[in-house]
C-alpha cells in the first residue's frame, strides 16, 4: 500500500473553463510551475504528448494522480519524492483569485513514492454538475468515425441499448414535470440543447457541503460521466460502442436501484430532483455521442 507523508495535505484551486476535469487539471498545473520560476528542473523534458495525470480507477472519491516528479527525476539528480516535495510547495503556496469562472477546490496530498494526488470534495462535485450544460461538448465530442472494428455482431443490439437509455431518461424526465418536480423549456428531443428549466441551481448539496447523492449507483454513474468526458477530450475513448456501452449501463443500473417517484417524492423531494438532475445530464450526454456517431438523433421513447 502506498504511504501517505502525513504532513503534506494543500487545497489546490483550479478554475473551471471545460467539461473535462483531467485535462484542465493537467494544463493548470503545469501553468502553475512554470508561472512560479522556483521549479529546478526545466519542464522541456517531459514530453509534450505524454500524459502524467491519470485517474485512479476506484468510484469514490474521485483521485486524479499526477506522476510528473517521475518522470523529471529522470533528468534531475534529485529524487522523485525531492523533486514532489519540490513541486507540492509551489502549488500549496499558489494562489487563483480569479472570480470571473467557477473554482474547483481539491484536496493535494503527497504520496510516497512521490505521487501528488488530487481529491475531488463533495463541494467540487456539485460545482462541476451543476456546470455541466454551461459546458461546451461540441468541442469535446467531435464527429466520431464509424470504424470496421465498431460494427461487431452485436452492433445493432448495442444501438438498441443506447436508444434504450436515451428513452428512459427522457421518459423519467417527461414523468418528473408532469408530478411538478421539475420544469423543461420543451419537451424537443431531438435537438442539441440543455432541456432542464427549474429548479436552479440543482440541489446537489446538503447545507452546501455534502453530496445529495450517496448510493453506490448514484456515484457510479457520476463516476461514468466523468471518465465519457475525460475521455473523449484526451482521444482516448477506444471505441465508440464500448464508451457509450459503458455510459448506458451505469444510467440503466442506476435506474434499477434508486427511485425517483412515489413515496419519496413526499419524503425526500430534492433528492428526487437531484436524481432527475443526473438523469438530465445522462440524457445530454447520450444524445450528442449518438448524434456525432450517427449523425441523427436517438428516439425519446419506444
Amino acid at each position: 500500500m502506498n504511504n501517505l507523508i502525513n504532513y503534506h495535505f494543500a487545497s489546490v484551486k483550479m478554475p473551471l473553463k471545460g467539461l473535462s476535469i483531467q485535462q484542465q487539471l493537467e494544463q493548470q498545473l503545469l501553468s502553475y510551475i512554470i508561472d512560479s520560476e522556483l521549479l529546478e528542473v526545466p519542464l522541456s523534458f517531459v514530453p509534450q504528448n505524454t500524459r502524467s495525470l491519470s485517474r485512479l480507477s476506484q468510484v469514490q472519491p474521485i483521485i486524479y494522480r499526477w506522476a510528473i516528479a517521475k518522470q523529471l527525476s529522470l533528468h534531475s539528480p534529485l529524487s522523485t519524492l525531492d523533486l514532489a516535495e519540490q513541486i507540492f510547495s509551489i502549488l500549496a503556496t499558489h494562489t487563483n483569485d480569479n472570480q470571473e469562472v467557477p473554482q474547483l477546490i481539491l484536496t493535494m496530498k503527497l504520496v510516497e513514492p512521490g505521487w501528488l494526488d488530487f481529491q475531488l470534495s463533495d463541494r467540487a462535485l456539485a460545482i462541476w454538475l451543476q456546470y455541466f450544460p454551461e459546458g461546451d461538448l461540441s468541442t469535446i465530442v467531435k464527429t466520431i468515425p464509424l470504424k470496421r472494428k465498431d460494427v461487431r455482431d452485436n452492433y445493432f443490439d448495442h444501438l438498441l441499448l443506447i436508444e434504450y437509455a436515451h428513452a428512459r431518461c427522457s421518459s423519467l424526465l417527461r414523468l418528473g414535470e408532469q408530478q411538478k418536480l421539475i420544469k423543461l423549456k420543451n419537451h424537443d428531443f431531438n435537438d442539441l440543447t440543455w432541456l432542464w428549466q427549474t429548479p436552479n441551481p440543482i440541489p446537489w448539496l446538503i447545507d452546501g457541503e455534502r453530496l445529495r447523492l450517496t448510493h453506490r449507483a448514484e456515484l457510479a454513474l457520476i463516476s461514468q460521466i466523468i471518465t465519457t468526458i475525460d475521455r473523449l477530450a484526451n482521444n482516448s475513448w477506444g471505441t465508440w460502442q464500448k464508451l457509450t456501452q459503458q455510459l448506458s449501463e451505469s444510467f440503466l443500473d442506476f435506474e434499477r436501484y434508486c427511485r425517483i417517484f412515489g413515496a419519496l417524492i413526499e419524503d425526500e423531494p430534492q433528492l428526487s430532483q437531484v436524481r432527475l438532475g443526473l438523469i438530465a445530464i445522462s440524457q445530454y450526454l447520450l444524445q450528442w455521442l449518438w448524434s456525432s456517431h450517427i449523425g441523427t438523433f436517438p428516439r425519446s421513447q419506444l
